[in-house]
């Protein structure tokens, strides 16, 4: 019988894998200083790699500003706040205190760093967790995942851990790549099924589900589906021709968390233009309190 992986093995596996990449990320990925290791969103008014890089910053303001009038202080959690650019950008700009969760010892140092370089170590606070198996950290006015949501291993655990520890009217923004429904067809032999596995992989990603899939959950939890942003058309791609010589010259055996990563994108961005994913802000309010049915943790057929 094989002994499927655990929790704390897939989490460490994230953990090893932003350990070894991150000051890649931030050397090669273009960031422009502004901390992002997320995607750039070419948006409507974008005009540069900068502003492209904090499009996503600018829509978590929009999508949490709303409650931090609910409780004072105001307190904001960032599920996966990488080397927190979005966190210190917020704190720059909003009335609140920051609490950013990071399973990358690397990226909590860089974060640290960053923080009390900017005078901001009051108001910003990093700590080394896994976001699946959080500390007492208190009551939050609002929560966000960017490109952190598919590294939880349970989508449905996610939400019913998060949402005790969010007040009544809380939101909840995930900016994040999400399964197409059509994926769920393709047949287990198909390249196009290959494709989805290798971006799973070399992505270390744990959860790829449909938003429809997501919503139900976050609505099991409390959360009442406030906006869905589609923003896969402003996602800048590589010209089909180049993209496929990528996809074939990243198979090539190294060993490299690096290779592993630009192996993980091709397949990313070849799966984007077959349709087979997309990428979605999804921003949730809390309306009620959790129910014990969500402590089931079986994922939705909606999954692959």
């Amino acid at each position: 019988m094989t002994r499927l992986p655990s929790r704390t093995s897939l989490s460490q596996d994230v953990a090893n894998y932003y350990d070894r990449n991150t000051r890649r990320f931030l050397r090669f990925g273009g960031g422009q200083g502004t901390g992002a290791i997320h995607r750039q969103v070419w948006a409507p008014g974008v005009q540069n790699v900068h502003q492209a890089f904090e499009y996503l910053n600018h829509l978590t303001a929009r999508a949490i500003e709303p409650a931090l009038a609910l409780h004072t202080p105001a307190r904001v959690l960032d599920l996966g706040c990488g080397v927190g650019g979005s966190a210190l950008w917020l704190a720059q700009r909003l009335p609140v205190s920051i609490v950013g969760v990071t399973n990358s010892a690397v990226q909590k140092q860089i974060a640290a760093e960053h923080s009390k370089q900017l005078g901001l170590e009051e108001r910003c606070r990093f700590i080394l967790a896994d976001f699946m198996s959080l500390p007492p950290l208190g009551l939050f006015n609002a929560a966000y995942a960017i490109e952190s949501f598919v590294h939880a291993a349970e989508a449905r655990r996610f939400f019913a851990q998060l949402s005790p520890l969010l007040v009544k009217g809380g939101r909840l923004m995930i900016g994040d790549d999400f399964l197409h429904p059509r994926a769920l067809e393709l047949s287990p032999r198909s390249a196009a099924l290959r494709c989805l596995q290798r971006f799973k992989r070399d992505w270390h990603i744990l959860n790829l589900s449909t938003p429809e899939t997501a919503v139900e959950l976050a609505r099991e939890a409390g959360f009442r589906l406030i906006e869905a942003i589609h923003l896969t058309h402003h996602l800048r791609q590589f010209h089909p021709l180049i993209l496929r010589a990528i996809y074939w010259i990243t198979q090539l055996p190294f060993r490299s968390a690096y290779w592993q990563n630009l192996s993980g994108g091709s397949a990313l961005q070849l799966c984007i233009q077959q349709g087979l994913t997309q990428y979605q802000a999804l921003i949730f309010e809390k309306e009620v309190e959790c129910t014990p049915s969500q402590s089931n943790e079986t994922l939705s057929p909606n999954t692959i």
